[in-house]
């Protein structure tokens, strides 16, 4: 008798838990624009786990990226594939790259376009008019898709971003997070990474450009696209931007970059890394464990194709490589190069963790991509950097002033550069050490980059107002929020001082002249008497 009410207990606890449990499963609905394949290694790992978790999941992406996911709904936008086809055969993108209020024009119009694409889709539109679909969070990139907003209002849902890429003003003013900042605009290009007070005073006009691009531009074109799929007022997009609960940024203060953050800046470098790495081949894992001298990786990473890279930047590369005792893996869509040599390994396909993680290897040359420097600091490998657009410089700069790097101009290597900075990384063992005290930082967390990541999102679930997290410059005095009230006692200091030594200046000046005159009139006056004793005498 009571061992059946023994299992009859055991029944109602199993029921009870997983009645809890399917009572936390919340509906999630993630809108995700990216082409390329380097973003969805952070948000497919997340999007896994929250569907393991029992949370139903929609995806919004283009075709082909990413693939299925298991569990989750999705929703394709071939529009988005032709988008960046078009934006690749687009010769004035390209040339108006340098050019902040062009490359701001054309950028804008993309944005629309693909904020356009998505609230258009056919799919998408099903969507939204299906009545019986609620959904709790609206999961978005937080770049200048405002328009995308209006999901979270439409469905009266909690609003979290995701920041694939490197960290911006423009995020952590729809974090909250509004202390003025000169370190972190949204197109590096041209954007001075040293402390010195000129290139401070440049930066901050640089970062005010970007703000009065944001304002008079990118926003405008969204509020338009808002009011027309939603119908709400311009003011509501206002209000949507200041209603990020939690914003998940991909990136790490162990990665080179130390920042102030508000609570709902999380950071999550490394959720990629949950995934199982690809294995090595036995032929690659072979050419590795036979290197008597080490090994070096080349990759431009996923979206660089080497045929697109400046020819003598390949030819540079060749010559330098052809050189070196280390043995070399390239990474390239070529199947064979101009004077391969048995020390030079093609492959197009490379399992870089893999590769990375080898014993044997000594140094990583790269693009500068934010997964690769990744990568690259979690094995603990120095790196040669060769940025060519967008973050790239950012990331490997910020990398090189942490001392696991050195960056070079792909645009302007030659050979003799090219091998002294190779040796030099190889042979001064602080980079290999530096690099070792950085991977050990960044993989001494209370809690995995992945497990960080659900806790905050179910935490944005369980917490719809999170206004407590967020920095209410409202509520702080226009003189203490800027530091007014030190700048005005350390001006008044300084003006009672260069005031002191003004008005002491004036005084020696004015007695000084005083004295000045005093001598002349002197002299004047022993001139005349001369000059009249001299006309008594010829009169006499």
């Amino acid at each position: 008798m009571r061992l059946g009410y023994a299992w009859l207990a055991f029944g109602l606890l199993l029921h009870l838990n997983l009645y809890l449990e399917l009572g936390q499963a919340a509906n999630i609905l993630g809108v995700f624009p990216y082409r390329i394949p380097s973003p969805f290694q952070m948000v497919r790992p997340l999007i896994k786990a929250l569907v393991e978790r029992g949370h139903k999941v929609t995806m919004v992406t283009p075709a082909d990226y990413p693939a299925k996911i298991d569990g989750v709904r999705h929703i394709r936008v071939p529009m988005l594939n032709q988008l960046m086809q078009n934006l690749m055969k687009n010769d004035q993108f390209f040339d108006a790259l340098g050019d902040k209020w062009r490359e701001g024009v054309l950028v804008s119009t993309i944005f629309y376009n693909v904020s356009h694409a998505i609230l258009n889709n056919n799919g998408v539109q099903m969507l939204m008019r299906d009545k019986s679909i609620r959904f709790d969070m609206i999961m978005v990139e937080a770049s200048h898709l405002d328009a995308l907003y209006g999901l979270a209002e439409f469905y009266n849902a909690t609003l979290l971003g995701i920041s694939c890429m490197h960290m911006t003003w423009h995020i952590d003013y729809l974090a909250g997070n509004l202390a003025p900042s000169v370190y972190e605009p949204i197109s590096p290009n041209g954007f001075a990474l040293d402390n010195t007070f000129l290139s401070r005073w440049s930066n901050w006009i640089y970062i005010t450009e970007e703000k009065l691009l944001e304002r008079l531009v990118f926003r405008p074109a969204q509020v338009r696209l808002f009011k027309k799929f939603f119908g709400y007022p311009a003011e509501k997009l206002d209000e949507l931007r200041a209603r990020f609960s939690v914003i998940l940024v991909n990136s790490h203060f162990s990665m080179g970059r130390v920042r102030a953050n508000v609570p709902n800046i999380i950071e999550v470098a490394g959720v990629h890394l949950s995934e199982p790495p690809e294995p090595c081949g036995a032929e690659l894992q072979k050419y590795l464990d036979e290197a008597e001298h080490g090994a070096i990786y080349f990759s431009m990473g996923q979206d660089i194709l080497i045929k697109y890279l400046p020819e003598n930047m390949q030819k540079q590369l060749l010559l330098v490589f052809l050189q070196m005792k280390q043995r070399v893996i390239w990474k390239s869509e070529l199947s064979m190069l101009a004077n391969k040599s048995e020390n030079i390994y093609v492959m197009d396909k490379v399992p870089q963790r893999m590769v990375l993680a080898h014993p044997n290897l000594r140094l990583f040359i790269t693009h500068g991509g934010l997964q690769s420097v990744m990568e690259a600091i979690d094995n603990g490998v120095p790196m040669l950097g060769l940025p060519l657009f967008f973050d790239q410089f950012n990331n490997i700069h910020r990398v090189q002033l942490a001392g696991m790097a050195k960056v070079l101009d792909p645009n302007d290597l030659n050979a003799d550069t090219l091998i002294e900075t190779i040796k030099e990384l190889l042979e001064n063992p602080s980079y290999a050490q530096r690099a070792k005290e950085m991977a050990a930082s960044f993989r001494d967390r209370p809690m995995s980059p992945l497990d960080t990541a659900i806790w905050w999102t179910e935490y944005a679930l369980r917490n719809r107002d999170t206004s407590h997290m967020r920095l209410n410059v409202e509520e702080i005095p226009l003189m203490r929020y800027y530091r007014l009230d030190s700048i005005l006692t350390f001006g008044v200091r300084l003006g009672c001082v260069c005031g002191s030594l003004i008005f002491l200046g004036w005084r020696l000046y004015q007695k000084n002249r005083n004295r000045h005159t005093r001598l002349q009139e002197r002299e004047r006056v022993i001139a005349q008497i001369q000059l009249g004793l001299s006309n008594y005498e010829v009169v006499s």
